[in-house]
């Protein structure tokens, strides 16, 4: 898992240095005027505190505690990565983050568990009386509604307590996996973590239950995600099938631990890359699945859908033929990144192309500017955008731009809540980007971007998407 993630992560620096100097170029040619007279933008900015309220519940807040939990846990900072995460969790239980938090708290809870136990009741207590009014008399009342808060929050985590001991049975996983309205996207790498703690060391002669039960989890696992990358790393993990077991098999056990691992072994070859090709999606709702194309259509698992500002690794291709329309199609195996692994699967090469002749340049800044959106790094992605509306003439990346800068604009004026952080410096900067709504006293992007996006492509449907996502008043005239 922690190799998976570092490649991708190596992956991301390589392709901000190829943009880093061109980004640099484009920086030098802005002229930026500051000030805070701009009517009721400049008097909303006037009015905002010079520090932020450590424990005000504001945007800039939650985002900041999201990322440093984050941090810490991918630093495997575990006992960290769980404070903050599991404060932030009872802070914001209807964050945005939620689903993604969950995922990293439970990858923390692994830890804590196994390690600390005992410290888990007393943080959450802790977290727990912190709610008290101050002066309020600690009465059997209260004792027994933490209590009871308590339980509660172990039943939502997963942990469960029997004769002193804890365990974690992975339920903060499953949610994810249930919860259809997720934004976070890795259920193979969700349900990975649901049972990971069920696997087992295979280590002497009375071991061979837990081998058997291994070959299940393995086998479920393989069976639910065809083209997870993850199957690799768990079907070489030598703790879980060594090389040489130190029990005998009976005839029946041996033929389905061969089949099984013949089975993960042609899958795993199945998604090797046989080349790597850089295509940016030309359609909307294009299904990512975990296998090609089955006889009866529509029996494929549906792992992603792909949209016409996505960008995937085509790994290889194939052509196959479709009883339904009577011809044959193109197939791409695609990789399509996230920050936390890649997700593969099969896709409609006929939405996608590679061609970015005399873009490359384009290309390269948009792919780090969709990066650093997805990432939350708002401030990086508005300059790799910025660069892209920047060039001379239109392409295909210039409409996907304008809505995104325009998304950007929006998330940064949601965490405009005082003079000390650094979206405060980018409104100064960029004041002709905002518009301060004194009707419902929200700062948010203006029609600046709207109205260059009708200007240079005036039938493009993204004005109607910018449009109809916003509270402001636009006018097609």
């Amino acid at each position: 898992m922690k190799k998976i993630l570092l490649i991708l992560m190596a992956a991301c620096i390589l392709i901000s240095c190829k943009v880093t100097k061109s980004i640099d170029e484009y920086q030098k040619l802005k002229t930026i005027e500051k000030t805070e007279d701009y009517g009721p933008l400049g008097d909303f900015l006037k009015t905002l505190p010079k520090t932020e309220e450590e424990n005000a519940q504001s945007p800039y807040n939650e985002l900041t505690a999201f990322i440093k939990g984050r941090n810490q846990i991918l630093s495997s900072n575990y006992k960290e990565g769980f404070e903050t995460l599991a404060r932030f969790l009872f802070t914001y239980p209807s964050s945005y983050y939620e689903s993604e938090a969950s995922y990293l708290l439970g990858q923390a809870l692994i830890y804590m568990v196994e390690n600390e136990p005992l410290y888990i009741e007393e943080f959450y207590t802790q977290l727990l009386s912190e709610g008290i009014v101050e002066g309020e008399e600690n009465n059997d009342d209260n004792v027994t509604n933490l209590t009871a808060s308590l339980n509660n929050i172990y039943s939502q985590l997963g942990i469960v307590v029997k004769d002193g001991k804890y365990s974690f049975n992975g339920y903060t996983f499953d949610r994810i996996l249930q919860d259809e309205e997720s934004v976070f996207p890795l259920k193979d790498f969700a349900y990975y973590f649901s049972i990971r703690h069920r696997f087992s060391n295979i280590e002497n002669e009375n071991d061979k239950a837990k081998f058997i039960t291994n070959i299940t989890y393995l086998k479920r696992f393989s069976e639910r995600y065809r083209t997870s990358v993850l199957q690799e790393s768990i079907l070489n993990n030598k703790s879980y099938f060594p090389d040489v077991l130190p029990f005998d098999l009976t005839a029946n056990e041996k033929k389905n631990y061969n089949d099984t691992v013949e089975a993960v072994k042609n899958r795993i070859e199945g998604i090797k890359a046989a080349y790597e090709e850089e295509y940016y999606v030309i359609g909307n709702g294009i299904i990512i699945r975990d296998r090609i194309p089955a006889v009866t259509s529509g029996t494929e698992k549906e792992l992603y859908k792909l949209y016409n500002y996505d960008f995937v690794t085509v790994l290889n291709k194939t052509n196959v033929y479709n009883a339904k329309e009577r011809q044959r199609e193109d197939w791409a195996l695609v990789r399509y990144d996230t920050y936390y692994g890649p997700i593969v699967g099969w896709s409609y090469l006929r939405y996608m192309t590679n061609n970015i002749q005399n873009i490359e340049d384009i290309f390269e800044n948009y792919k780090s500017a969709m990066n650093s959106y997805k990432n939350y790094d708002y401030l990086k992605s508005s300059d790799f955008f910025s660069y892209i509306l920047n060039s001379p003439e239109t392409n295909y990346f210039t409409d996907k731009s304008v809505y995104f800068l325009w998304k950007v604009n929006n998330k940064i004026g949601e965490l405009v809540s005082s003079k000390n952080n650094p979206y405060y410096e980018y409104v100064l900067d960029y004041p002709k980007y905002f518009y301060y709504n004194t009707n419902n006293n929200v700062l948010q992007s203006s029609t600046l971007l709207y109205n260059y996006l009708i200007k240079i492509l005036p039938t493009n449907p993204y004005r109607f998407v910018i449009s109809g996502d916003s509270e402001t008043e636009y006018s097609v005239d």
